[in-house]
């Protein structure tokens, strides 16, 4: 063997490091970092010098209105705070504010639907040409064909409710959420009273995760250690709301209502309760085909338990039964809604009432999306900062409609609805908005306008409409907006309800798809709301979402009867069509036989931070229209995995 001189080895060493480095080099690694960094350093905002001061505003990111100081430096805005009591949201409201992909102008659009491509156009053009359609439309006696979509009930969805309706037209629809279905299925709004009731019962409701009104929600956590108070969860898997409850009540996926109405049926048949409800007695009949051992069989609860649980809320001094499955995204049906509200009308819970919106709008329901997209036609659709294509289980029906249709949407950025918009109009945050003192937090974002100043100077354009918007601006329209009103009672609907009430007891294990479906929801991320934010995806954990992929949950015996393990793709089938590839997370606090599926993921647009990371399980999920609430009732779709 020859003997390697110092030499030698000298000039082998050099060698290798010359041609490592000249890969290296000629690689582009060294390149690609110094664009890294410069556009981290570019990312990086460091306020100017100036005067540090708190300005006070109202939030506006939910129902709630929480007070809320905005710290100032100079003329910009660098932290909200509150009192331990605002939501994810509304803390990210600067993101909002500050987005680098804001909409500055109106956009109108150059290419084919669905791509994004807009050009800046003025105002003056834009409500020319959209007031145009609408006379036009009128006109030709084709009143019907113009609709709206609103992602909330709040001041400027009750204007577009206004402007729809003075034309002739009855639609005007809402985002299905827990108010929207609840007013559909119980003809108002459920006032829950949470410091007043001293036991809750929660039928699959993520109190602490982003369900009804956050805000509120966080100050009742705050200030339940310690009252006495005792918080029941009914619940699939071991959600936070879970952990934080007294007492956890797991249940076969989807089996909920069961549970509710066999503790009405005890009520009734043991307790000689009633309720007002008018077809009370015709409900009944249902409820008593769900005794106690047909109700431990179908939810996996014992008999003993369910006795248990009917006897503590008897026994309450003042109890309250919650419904609505979900927290940002909430999906019941119109029977689950009224069977959990039955059980505060048997013991006369003074903690619940039913509220009515009496402000601008017609008192309409304002649910039934998903029937209207199944089933209905448009020639001009206004959206109101909602993003139905999205979040819709039918969204993908929806865009193909609306690629047929002249198309409005206001918002303050484009999001996957927008895409098949002919005209964007950019509509201001909160912070921007005039409060009823007349004054701001801070000034407009470029050209953009609060929607309610949209819609009243659209008003003026439109002859049918004009009449009817006696305001120059949206802050003349305040006081009329958002008032409610008691409702006296309910109905239990039960002819519109009979095949969903007897459908309860029939439900069985599909051999061909024999896993449920879950949704679940990261607090700051919420249904997707909260996917456009860069510091709400610095807060996703790895358990669902990590390097390019999402991750989807199950437990230890439903992966190895799968033949599945942690970090396998998957993909998952439904009857309505297959997502993935997804990687599989393995955890205790997921129940058997159930795929639990985050949502938020998988826009196709809503700014580059959301677009195309991960899939939206919507596409797949059940479609079934609630025959009430005309409602699309998704939550635990039967599916298969491969």
């Amino acid at each position: 063997m020859k003997k390697i001189e110092r030499k030698e080895l000298l000039m082998m060493t050099g060698g290798a490091v010359v041609g490592g480095l000249t890969g290296y080099v000629l690689s582009g690694a060294p390149f690609l970092m110094f664009q890294d960094l410069a556009e981290w350093t570019q990312d990086q905002y460091v306020p100017l010098k100036g005067e540090i001061k708190l300005l006070q505003s109202i939030c506006q990111s939910c129902t709630t209105k929480c007070e809320i100081s905005v710290r100032m430096v100079a003329d910009r805005a660098v932290k909200v705070e509150t009192s331990n009591a605002a939501c994810p949201l509304g803390q990210a409201s600067l993101q909002l504010l500050y987005h680098p992909e804001r909409i500055d102008k109106p956009l109108k659009r150059t290419g084919n639907k669905g791509k994004g491509r807009f050009v800046p156009v003025s105002w003056e053009s834009a409500m020319a040409d959209i007031s145009g359609k609408m006379n036009a439309l009128v006109k030709n006696n084709k009143k019907d064909a113009i609709a709206a979509i609103n992602k909330d009930i709040n001041l400027s969805s009750e204007l577009l409710e206004k402007l729809i309706t003075s034309t002739g037209s009855t639609n005007v629809f809402y985002e299905s959420s827990l108010n929207a279905l609840t007013m559909s299925a119980l003809g108002g709004v459920v006032d829950y009273d949470f410091n007043k009731a001293d036991y809750v019962l929660s039928f699959g409701a993520k109190l602490f995760e982003g369900w009804g009104v956050p805000g509120a929600m966080n100050k009742v956590l705050a200030a339940w250690p310690g009252s006495g108070k005792k918080l029941v969860q009914v619940d699939t898997n071991c959600s936070r709301t879970t952990s934080l409850a007294d007492e956890w009540v797991p249940v076969k996926a989807g089996t909920e209502p069961v549970l509710a109405m066999g503790i009405a049926n005890y009520l009734i048949k043991e307790k000689k309760l009633i309720s007002a409800g008018e077809g009370f007695a015709k409900w009944a009949q249902y409820v008593y085909q769900y005794d106690m051992p047909t109700t431990a069989k179908l939810t996996g609860v014992s008999e003993d338990r369910i006795k248990a649980l009917a006897e503590a809320f008897y026994g309450a001094r003042n109890p309250m039964a919650v419904a609505g499955r979900g927290a940002h995204g909430v999906s019941s049906s119109a029977s689950e809604i009224i069977a959990v509200y039955a059980l505060n009308t048997l013991v006369r819970s003074t903690s619940v009432s039913l509220k009515q919106y009496t402000g601008m709008g017609t008192g309409k329901n304002p649910a039934g999306i998903d029937d209207f997209i199944k089933n209905g036609n448009f020639e001009l659709l206004f959206v109101n900062e909602a993003d139905p294509v999205y979040k819709s289980v039918l969204g993908k029906d929806l865009a193909a409609k609306m690629e047929k249709a002249f198309v409005v949407a206001m918002m303050p950025l484009i999001n996957d609805t927008a895409l098949y918009a002919d005209y964007v109009l950019p509509s201001l945050t909160f912070l921007e908005t005039l409060q009823s003192d007349g004054q701001t937090v801070l000034k407009p974002y470029a050209s953009a306008k609060h929607a309610g100043d949209i819609i009243i100077e659209l008003a003026g354009k439109v002859d049918a409409a004009k009449g009817a918007f006696p305001w120059t601006s949206y802050l003349d329209a305040v006081k009329q907006a958002g008032n409610t009103r008691g409702v006296a009672g309910f109905s239990f609907k039960v002819d519109k309800l009979k095949e969903q009430l007897s459908g309860f007891k029939k439900q069985k294990a599909n051999a061909e798809y024999p896993l449920s479906l879950i949704p679940v929801e990261m607090p700051l991320v919420g249904d997707g709301d909260g996917m456009a934010f860069p510091y709400v995806l610095k807060n996703i954990d790895s358990d669902s979402f990590m390097l390019g992929k999402m991750k989807v949950l199950m437990n230890k015996a439903t992966a190895k009867k799968e033949g599945v393990s942690e970090g396998s793709s998957i993909k998952i089938i439904s009857e309505r069509g297959k997502i993935g590839s997804v990687k599989v997370h393995i955890t205790d606090t997921i129940a058997p036989d159930v795929v639990a599926v985050p949502l938020g993921f998988g826009h196709m647009a809503y700014t580059k931070y959301a677009q195309k990371k991960g899939v939206n399980p919507k596409e797949i999920m059940a479609a079934d229209i609630d025959p009430v609430t005309g409602a699309a009732n998704w939550w635990g779709t039967r599916v298969k995995i491969s």
